[in-house]
């Protein structure tokens, strides 16, 4: 099995924000007692990013790093650096760890706002031979206005992947290959707010 720890943004200088850190720490929980476990760090950083002020590392580098910290064995931390947003997390995830270790148990941990379009996304890329669990971060909002902006945000994100996914066969990841970042959905225009926060999780 492995624990899959989903990226939430980055900041300039490299430093994950707290709602990302709290999903480590609660992998971490998770590791304590499933020590048999790996753990999978998943993100490079958001295609929302500004492209003249990239990140001086990624997101799993970052994860990685608090990890070990954390007191995680490096051999039991594995990084998937490619992807940009969910629908990367999983689809890079499938491809780079889980098919070349025929590992078939993915526990997904990521905040609680966050975790209906997770469900989604890994069930439809993953398919049915797998098993998927899923392990809910409580969020960090900062009132409630942030708290319903951001699940409004969510519920607009769901729609949109479920459309751009409408023609995916369960599990055929195959589907995405050459689409990434490259179809409608990734062009759409965002608000400011919107990007800050997928971008660097403020």
């Amino acid at each position: 099995m492995a624990i899959v720890i989903l990226g939430g943004g980055i900041t300039k200088n490299g430093k994950l924000p707290k709602e990302v850190k709290k999903r480590v720490e609660k992998a971490y929980q998770i590791f304590k007692k499933n020590p048999q476990s790996n753990i999978l760090a998943c993100g490079k950083y958001s295609f929302l990013y500004p492209q003249k002020k990239l990140p001086q590392k990624t997101e799993a580098e970052a994860i990685k790093e608090y990890l070990l910290e954390l007191g995680v064995p490096e051999k039991k931390i594995y990084l998937e650096k490619k992807s940009k947003d969910t629908i990367g997390n999983a689809y890079y995830a499938k491809k780079l760890y889980f098919i070349p270790q025929k590992d078939r148990e993915i526990w997904v941990v990521s905040s609680d706002f966050h975790l209906e379009r997770v469900k989604f996304v890994f069930e439809k890329i993953f398919g049915s031979k797998y098993e998927l669990r899923l392990y809910p971060v409580l969020s960090l909002f900062k009132n409630k206005e942030e708290k319903n902006r951001i699940i409004q945000r969510q519920k607009h994100l769901f729609l949109e992947t479920k459309s751009m996914l409408s023609k995916m066969k369960q599990g055929d990841h195959d589907f995405l290959k050459g689409k990434l970042y490259k179809t409608k959905y990734y062009k759409e225009e965002r608000p400011d707010w919107v990007i800050k926060f997928a971008a660097k999780g403020e």
